[in-house]
Order: structure tokens, then C-alpha cells, then sequence
């Protein structure tokens, strides 16, 4: 007789496959519920030109900075800094914009950022779920 013991993978049981379906199913109405909240929010600042310039300006400008924060490009320290000093020119720029009717501004920013962090959270979920959920 051999001294060698056989492998076998630990079979799931079949309570488990529903809820791993279910949880990719919260992430995918998340991710839904997220894209929403985004075209809510554009839509109150889309009764004035100058409010979504000011948006755009605002996350054109919030990205450049935390790119140059992040040292996009480690060897070039002037590409970085010219990165946070535009970001910063753009966000000023963008209170200017935005200056002129402040809350439908604050009400449309706060509906797009919820609905990006629902979207990062629903995508968090449903690969949770994806990599437990069993694969034949």
C-alpha cells in the first residue's frame, strides 16, 4: 500500500451559489443605481452653461492634482508639479464658475460623487461575488 493520500477540492455547496449569485446581482443595482445618480446630478446643473463648465473644470482640475500627487511620472518632478499647479489654476478657476448659483452646484457635485461611489462600491461587490461564485 502506498503512504501517499489522495486530494480531493472541497466541494460548495449548492446553498452557497445563490448567495454569491445575489451578491453580484447588489453590485451590478448598485452600479445602476450609482449611473443614475450621475445623470441626476448633471441634469441639475444642465439649466446653466457656466454650472457645467464649472463642473468640468472641477474634476479636470481635482484630477490633475491628485495625478501630480501621485507622481504619475517618478524621474520628472516639473511634469509633476506643473500637473498640481494647473489642477489648482482649474479648481479656482472653477469656484469662479460655479460661484454663481451655488446650490443647484453642491446639489448636482453631491448626486455625481455618491453616484461614483456607488459605482466603485457596486463594482467592489459584484468581483467579490464573481471570484466566490463556483465555476464548472
Amino acid at each position: 500500500m502506498s503512504d501517499e493520500v489522495a486530494y480531493s477540492a472541497p466541494s460548495r455547496s449548492p446553498a452557497e451559489q445563490p448567495r454569491h449569485f445575489a451578491t453580484i446581482l447588489t453590485g451590478i443595482i448598485l452600479i445602476i443605481v450609482g449611473a443614475i445618480l450621475i445623470n441626476q446630478g448633471m441634469n441639475a446643473v444642465q439649466t446653466s452653461n457656466v454650472l457645467i463648465l464649472g463642473v468640468g473644470l472641477l474634476a479636470a482640475g481635482a484630477l490633475l492634482v491628485f495625478a501630480g500627487a501621485s507622481r504619475v511620472w517618478p524621474a520628472n518632478l516639473k511634469a509633476n508639479i506643473g500637473m498640481i499647479l494647473i489642477g489648482i489654476l482649474l479648481l479656482v478657476v472653477s469656484g469662479s464658475q460655479l460661484a454663481t448659483n451655488l446650490s443647484t452646484a453642491l446639489y448636482g457635485i453631491g448626486l455625481t460623487v455618491v453616484g461614483i461611489i456607488l459605482i466603485v462600491v457596486g463594482v467592489q461587490v459584484a468581483r467579490q461575488g464573481w471570484k466566490r461564485y463556483p465555476k464548472h
